[in-house]
């Protein structure tokens, strides 16, 4: 039965490592490849994508933006702030590329240029509800639970499986539990005196009968 828990324990371990690592790939390998993981700590854009999702932004030209694109731009008026809203109009003047966007959810426009030879960010997909962890994960305590708390796992996992007790026929046994000593048994027996030998009583009293002659 132990070992039935110790299995499915297991089990549930690697599909939750497999689930986390996945979201783990799916949002940080775009990160080599230019692209950009962002998260959205807004409601502006429900419900296509909502508060706490992660959108992976790639950097493309802005002659390349489509209407209904989904972009991410700085902030108008305050270029330390990106928004990610959606495209409604698209001008081309001279050197510069106008936008009109808009969050889904929102009723205002925001109007912002580029130059040409500029970037902005598009959205190639979103995963929903991890951002809230993305945020914990890049915070000070996030960084020092993820790589101390496995580090102490880790080690504790060693410890027990060089420390524990070991069974008769699990491998680094001593050698006094796998071959036991049996005890030597004593098979002389405690039998009564007149027990011992019955035959003598008998050759002590047989008639010795004489022999006959013959005339």
């Amino acid at each position: 039965m132990k070992r039935a828990f110790r299995r499915v324990g297991l089990l549930l371990a690697w599909i939750v490592i497999g689930v986390f690592g996945g979201f783990v790939l799916a949002v940080g390998l775009p990160n080599f490849f230019g692209a950009r993981s962002l998260t959205v700590m807004s409601g502006s854009m429900e419900p296509a994508i909502g508060t706490g999702d992660v959108v992976v932004a790639v950097q493309i030209p802005p002659m390349d933006a489509r209407v209904g694109d989904i972009v991410t731009f700085r902030d108008p008026l305050n270029h330390a702030r990106l928004i990610t809203h959606r495209v409604r109009e698209l001008h081309v003047r001279d050197d510069l590329v106008t936008f009109v966007t808009k969050g889904d959810a929102n009723s205002s426009l925001e109007r912002w240029a580029v130059p040409r030879t500029g970037t902005i960010g598009r959205v190639s997909f979103h995963v929903p509800r991890i951002g809230y962890m993305m945020v914990w994960i890049r915070s000070t305590v996030g960084l020092l639970m993820l790589i101390v708390l496995p580090t102490l796992l880790l080690g504790a996992s060693e410890l027990w499986r060089l420390w524990r007790p070991r069974g008769l026929h699990e491998p680094g046994a001593p050698e006094r539990l796998r071959t036991p000593r049996l005890p030597q048994l004593d098979l002389q027996l405690d039998l009564p005196l007149e027990a011992r030998d019955v035959s003598e009583p008998r050759r002590r009293h047989r008639r010795r009968v004489p022999d006959e002659v013959v005339a």
